[in-house]
């Protein structure tokens, strides 16, 4: 069975409900579990479109998204603590969040990914684009979605 789960958070209602669901797996299996959050990284081009004549945008900007990051990063180490699974958190840093994903599931020896889907159907879906269907394309380790559960939002 899995021995090592990655298990990405981007501190939505639907990734708690996966980090819950994750746990459990986790538990039954015997699993560790790396939690990562990725920040994403503008290019210094991007950066300048949004600084609005603000010389400490960056800087607030990156203080902002590692707070959040730590954030979701404790709530998945504190739900691993309470179940007694061994577990490590990292922020990631990237302007492609699936890839640092698959990435990081590589670098860390996962052999599961567990992660949410936010379940967008249509046009939302091709105009926002789904990390999670470009983690499914991209890695070669197996990815077990967690799709939501209506009315939950624990």
């Amino acid at each position: 069975m899995y021995k090592h789960i990655l298990l990405p958070t981007d501190g939505s209602a639907l990734s708690r409900q996966a980090i819950h669901s994750c746990m459990l797996f986790a538990k039954n299996t015997g699993a560790t579990i790396t939690g990562v959050h990725v920040i994403p990284a503008l290019q210094p081009d991007q950066l300048e479109a949004w600084m609005h004549h603000d010389a400490h945008y960056g800087e607030r900007r990156q203080a902002l998204f590692e707070r959040f990051a730590d954030e979701y990063l404790a709530y998945i180490a504190n739900s691993a603590q309470a179940e007694e699974i061994p577990c490590a958190c990292k922020v990631l840093k990237a302007p492609e969040p699936y890839l640092a994903i698959v990435k990081a599931a590589e670098q860390a020896r996962c052999d599961l990914i567990y992660m949410a889907s936010h379940g967008w159907k249509g046009d939302s879906a091709q105009l926002l684009g789904s990390e999670t269907l470009k983690v499914l394309m991209h890695s070669k380790i197996p990815v077990l979605v967690h799709k939501p559960v209506p009315g939950n939002r624990r």
